[in-house]
């Protein structure tokens, strides 16, 4: 039984559909400003203010580690009661975490502080006359991270309602916001600073939208101070701390690289890789909306008794997963080298090696996607906390190992070794035993698809590259755009069968149904 079966007739259908096609469209959003405004701001900015830029980003994103895991763990508990019917538990939860949140924004911004007053003035490589920049531009990301947490409450009660959309839709608004006010900034002459002070300022308006989003989702929502409790606070613990073990794992994996490469080889290296992980990551993104949605929905299939469709769900979601970013992959990787010189100019070439060892991993993190929601909802989320922290841990001896002898890509290969192994070797062959899978089953149903897809698109691509070779960004796009078809058609034709093929239309006519506009025909009809 899948999850579209399980759902047939109800809400779980339609929010699954509109969240993933705002997910995506936020994507579209962000990739879209992201091609545009990155060259925008470098030239506007330099290698060198924009290196600085994300390297003290990267120190901010540590503070999300003071979330203690309790964003996944709060959704979980939020999701149970409220699949129990249990109003009255669920503004106790929220209400509860709202006064814990709210001391540990007042934690980061102390630790903030210390940070701005003794960690910069000593960073290594870091030249004076930046320093007081990189102070300004911590206390103001400061001031966005403390305020931040308890606004955490708001996004959890939403998500556990599964009403994606209302959030992606906040969030595309701001984006778009952000890219606005970032183009006339700079367009207008001003620095850095400014820039960071106007973005932040944009991002604390949002909560109030946040929270307004939490209300229509949950209109029962009641926050009491009175309501706090140490019991909750001790049950989420229990589950959230491996979760923070999971956080503080995926942080020395992915942000510790441009701290790794600053130390070693200066901002401007830091500028050259960001290149390379903002296309891996849009790689990631545009391949994992559906997996994001996933947990809520598994949390809610295992408290209603529901784990027999978890076998199902497995086959379908990493089917789906590898399917898209094995093409997304083949477009990436086969139009690399002038996608990066006509996005960016001349001068960036050292970002395709990294990009091509960053976006095979990124085929693994995306495909094992299903396998660690599967995981996480149904108990087995100390193995994935022990199995992240490990891999992050072996990255970080890898990459400063790697990065004094092959700079850049040393590190990109630091980061893709361990994130490969601890994937295929440990957590895909965990997750399969959890529902009753056999590695070997899960690996031919899964496969198929995206091995039809990718020969045929891969061949295109190498016929494309040799007699038209794309020198501008539209003909990049537009050469993409005819490989990914080609992709598609194969998948179908070819890597599903007939039956397979009908289930994934029936998928479709469901979510079709369940809109408004489905169900207005069926009225009429």
């Amino acid at each position: 039984m899948s999850v579209a079966a399980l759902s047939d007739g109800s809400a779980v259908a339609w929010n699954l559909m509109t969240g993933t096609l705002m997910k995506y469209g936020l994507l579209a959003v962000n990739v879209g400003l992201g091609l545009f405004l990155m060259p925008f701001t470098i030239r506007h900015l330099g290698t060198a203010e924009y290196g600085l830029w994300m390297l003290v980003a990267s120190t901010t994103y540590y503070f999300q580690l003071l979330d203690l895991g309790y964003g996944s763990g709060l959704v979980r508990h939020v999701a149970e009661a409220d699949a129990r019917r249990d109003t009255g538990l669920v503004n106790q939860i929220l209400s509860t975490f709202v006064v814990v949140y709210s001391g540990l924004g007042l934690v980061a911004a102390g630790g903030m502080a210390a940070l701005i007053l003794w960690g910069v003035p000593h960073f290594p490589n870091l030249p004076p006359e930046q320093v007081a920049r990189a102070q300004a531009l911590l206390a103001l990301m400061g001031v966005r991270i403390a305020i931040g947490f308890p606004m955490t409450v708001f996004g959890a009660a939403t998500t556990a309602r599964q009403r994606f959309a209302l959030n992606n839709a906040v969030a595309i608004a701001v984006a778009l916001v952000n890219g606005a006010v970032t183009y006339v900034v700079l367009g207008s002459g001003f620095g850095l600073l400014t820039l960071v002070a106007a973005t932040t300022a944009i991002s604390l308006l949002s909560y109030a939208a946040y929270a307004w989003t939490a209300k229509q989702a949950f209109p029962e929502l009641r926050l009491r101070l009175s309501a706090f409790s140490r019991t909750l606070v001790k049950d989420v613990t229990a589950f959230s701390m491996y979760l923070f073990i999971i956080d503080i794992a995926i942080q020395i994996g992915f942000n510790l690289d441009n701290m790794v490469i600053a130390a070693a080889l200066g901002t401007s290296a830091v500028a050259v890789y960001a290149i390379a992980l903002r296309f891996a990551d849009c790689q990631r993104q545009l391949c994992n909306q559906f997996n994001s949605l996933l947990f809520p929905v598994a949390v809610r299939l295992e408290a209603a008794g529901h784990s027999g469709a978890m076998p199902a769900m497995l086959v379908d979601g990493t089917r789906i997963a590898l399917t898209l970013v094995v093409g997304v992959t083949v477009c990436l990787i086969g139009f690399a080298s002038p996608l990066v010189t006509a996005w960016m100019g001349a001068g960036f070439e050292a970002t395709i090696a990294p990009l091509y060892v960053l976006a095979f991993a990124g085929i693994v993190l995306v495909g094992q996607g299903p396998l660690g929601n599967v995981l996480l909802s149904t108990g087995r989320h100390r193995l994935v906390a022990i199995v992240c922290l490990g891999e992050a841990l072996v990255n970080l001896i890898l990459s400063l190992l790697l990065v004094r002898r092959y700079g850049i890509l040393g590190v990109a290969i630091g980061t893709a070794v361990p994130v490969v192994l601890a994937n295929l070797l440990i957590l895909a062959p965990a997750a399969c035993r959890q529902v009753g899978l056999r590695s070997t089953e899960l690996l031919r149903l899964v496969a198929i698809a995206p091995l039809a897809g990718a020969l045929p698109s891969a061949l295109v691509v190498v016929v494309l590259r040799q007699s038209v070779p794309a020198e501008s960004l539209p003909a990049v796009l537009l050469q993409g755009s005819l490989v990914g078809g080609v992709y598609l058609a194969s998948v179908c034709a070819f890597g599903l069968s007939s039956v397979e093929r009908a289930r994934y239309f029936d998928y479709l006519r469901r979510f079709v149904a369940a809109s408004p506009i489905g169900r207005l025909k069926a009225a009429q009809v």
